[in-house]
């Protein structure tokens, strides 16, 4: 990741719970999701409700700041550049969507004024004197490309237009998709002169 990096803040999280990742993998965040999981299992069924609740929130942020952002728009990348991949990427992007519709890990808030500093979204900074070629290299552009393009500026405004889309049918994380759709469209129009 060019322009952020969250494995700090996300050790110190995860050592909250006495956790420690190998590294900063999908499938190290899904053994702790699960690990957050079954503490909140084991919460509710003894009685330890605070136990439980923080184990569920630990568990929605870990999906709705650390694995969302990041799946989901590679999960998109893989199925608009890969044929032989997109029914599975379609059906994990899916899962994922799904589950955080159910978790609400980060609804559409209207007038959104003192949820993100200035300058700011669901995904960072925005920095728009970024250099270019690692600004369209970067997530932080509004979309991944995984392979050769004829025309990059095209390509942003569909990923903008299915952006949008995403928002609309999958409310729990809209805000997340919102944001990306924004990205996506202001890189288009950079692109295009």
């Amino acid at each position: 990741m060019v322009f952020y990096d969250p494995r700090e803040d996300l050790d110190k999280r995860v050592g909250d719970w006495g956790h420690r990742l190998p590294d900063h993998d999908l499938e190290s965040l899904a053994q702790f999701a699960a690990a957050l999981a079954r503490t909140e299992a084991e919460g509710w069924d003894s009685g330890a409700g605070d136990l439980a609740t923080r184990a569920y929130e630990a568990r929605r942020f870990l999906l709705g700041d650390r694995v969302l952002h990041w799946a989901v728009p590679w999960l998109d990348a893989v199925e608009q550049s890969s044929a032989k991949h997109r029914g599975h990427a379609h059906a994990d992007r899916n899962f994922l969507l799904n589950l955080a519709d159910e978790m609400r890990v980060a609804p559409a808030i209207p007038g959104r004024e003192g949820l993100v500093a200035e300058g700011e979204d669901s995904f960072g900074p925005l920095d728009t004197n970024a250099n270019q070629d690692a600004w369209v290299s970067s997530l932080w552009s509004g979309h991944l490309t995984l392979g050769p393009t004829e025309d990059l500026a095209t390509d942003y405004r569909a990923a903008a237009t299915r952006w949008r889309a995403v928002a609309v049918s999958h409310p729990g994380s809209a805000q997340i998709w919102a944001d990306l759709a924004d990205r996506a469209t202001t890189t288009a129009a950079n692109l295009a002169g």
